[in-house]
């Protein structure tokens, strides 16, 4: 093959359909799909109270993040509290 793609590991045999369709089917055959997801159980979804939205979520969000807080020992809380290494 002198017509350019030589070094660049480019072979005709690795583009072959058959070639192609093993590497695609290496984790298991397609019998199997969904096998999981059919032996869970349902279980119907329950109601919850309806989320506020807008300025109601905004005002849920801080009085949750600073106004419900207690001070720790190193200061005034931050956003991102993970200790710092």
């Amino acid at each position: 093959m002198k017509d350019g793609n030589q070094g660049r590991g480019l072979d005709l045999v690795a583009y072959h359909p058959k070639h192609v369709l093993t590497k695609l089917l290496v984790h298991g055959s397609l019998a199997r799909a969904g096998k999981v997801k059919s032996q869970t159980p349902k279980v119907e979804k329950q109601e919850k109270k309806k989320t506020p939205k807008g300025r109601a979520k905004k005002r849920l969000l801080y009085t949750r993040r600073f106004v419900n807080v207690t001070t720790l020992p190193g200061g005034k809380r931050r956003m991102n509290p993970n200790p710092e290494k």
